[in-house]
């Protein structure tokens, strides 16, 4: 099977209107066949450099940032290619390895959305989509602004259950090490000490360092076994099937199922929203929502919803017959076909579910702080057991 590629293009259509962006084909002959077929006559035609490992990851607020800087700039005024020229003394320092690849492909007739695929930005499918749609028509400084809000809400929600989980991982990283000081050398030392004068160990830290020897022992094979099957479970998972059998594994799970779905849902509907603001035809928002939700077999889904929509189905039911999206969701969607507000009613959806999510992580790290606790002073105080026995039995000779 021969590896796609992606091509740049510049095209005139039948009106005589010029047309860039980027396109997948197998050759160049199939990219020529691929435009001809859309009623597009190329002018202007080359493979685009791969990125692979190269490829520049902003942050979530970063990114947003510096999307912002770019929106305020051409909502001044500013064409495109002055707006990025402008940008190195404004946006985040992250941006500066990109910004001037960034300029060179807009001045070279590349489109926004092509340029930032192509230079080298991780940008995601849902950014790229909406500054696509803008630059079709409904506003690009517009389009760009309303791509750097997404981004931003993302990352409001990320360093919310980044802060939740601070003190648990310090709890939990304070509480192996104490164990481990105090199983690998404080306890040790001790049954040393007991055994040269010849005294004979209590049950508790008998107990005590057989598991402590049992772990050091298999502590190597273990760890060689969990490296393997992580890395034969990461190479499953980036097969297509796999993926998709994974996220419906992780859906199914009792509490994290839950979170999971509605995460899914606040995306995909603040996607479809952000989306149908922009002017993107229904059919072609819900495909990049699809993939905007992060999970391989709610991407399926939605994308099978879209197939009934475009058969003419209304959206609420083909969400609630594929099971796509939170019953919520469902509602406030159905509300907007009422309403004539989809746009608005799903990205009340999206806060709705979004909240909804942090609120859960919220009360699961409430629950994980006692319960951490709990653990590790049961561990503690069977260690301690141990220790003050040991110290207890000493008897003089």
């Amino acid at each position: 099977m021969i590896a796609p590629h992606q091509f740049t293009f510049r095209a005139a259509r039948q009106d005589g209107a010029l047309e860039t962006g980027v396109l997948t084909a197998e050759s160049r002959e199939a990219a020529n066949r691929a435009l001809e077929a859309r009623g597009l006559w190329a002018l202007a035609l080359r493979e685009a450099p791969r990125h692979g490992r190269g490829r520049t990851r902003l942050s979530t607020a970063d990114l947003a940032l510096g999307l912002r800087v770019l929106a305020t700039l051409l909502e001044s005024g500013l064409p495109v290619s002055k707006a990025l020229t402008a940008m190195p003394e404004l946006a985040p320092n992250s941006w500066a390895l990109i910004l001037p690849r960034l300029a060179r492909e807009v001045h070279d007739g590349t489109s926004l959305a092509g340029a930032l695929e192509l230079c080298g930005l991780a940008v995601p499918t849902l950014v790229a989509g909406i500054i696509r749609a803008g630059e079709s028509g409904s506003g690009l400084g517009k389009a760009v602004r309303r791509a750097a809000l997404v981004m931003e809400e993302s990352a409001v929600t990320r360093s919310a259950v980044r802060a939740a989980l601070v003190y648990p991982c310090i709890l939990a990283v304070a509480g192996t090490v104490s164990i481990a000081i105090l199983v690998g050398v404080v306890l040790p030392r001790f049954a040393a000490m007991l055994g040269d004068l010849g005294q004979s160990l209590p049950p508790t830290t008998r107990f005590v360092l057989r598991i402590s020897a049992l772990a050091s022992t298999t502590a190597l094979p273990l760890g060689c076994g969990a490296v393997a099957l992580a890395l034969t479970c990461r190479a499953w998972i980036a097969t297509e099937s796999g993926a998709v059998r994974w996220h419906q594994l992780l859906l199914e799970l009792p509490f994290w199922g839950g979170i999971r779905w509605s995460a899914a849902t606040a995306r995909v509907c603040g996607a479809l929203a952000a989306l149908l603001e922009s002017g993107v035809p229904l059919s072609n928002a819900l495909t990049h929502a699809a993939h905007a939700s992060g999970d391989a077999a709610l991407t399926l889904r939605i994308l099978a919803a879209r197939s009934a929509v475009v058969a003419g189905a209304r959206p609420s039911a083909a969400f609630l017959a594929e099971d796509a999206l939170t019953g919520v969701a469902v509602r406030l969607v159905r509300a907007g076909e009422e309403t004539g507000a989809l746009s608005v009613m799903l990205a009340h959806a999206a806060r709705l579910e979004g909240d909804r999510v942090t609120e859960r992580v919220r009360s699961a790290v409430r629950l994980l702080e006692p319960s951490m606790i709990l653990f590790f002073g049961g561990l503690v105080a069977l260690v301690a057991a141990a220790l003050l026995q040991a110290i207890y039995s000493v008897r003089p000779t």
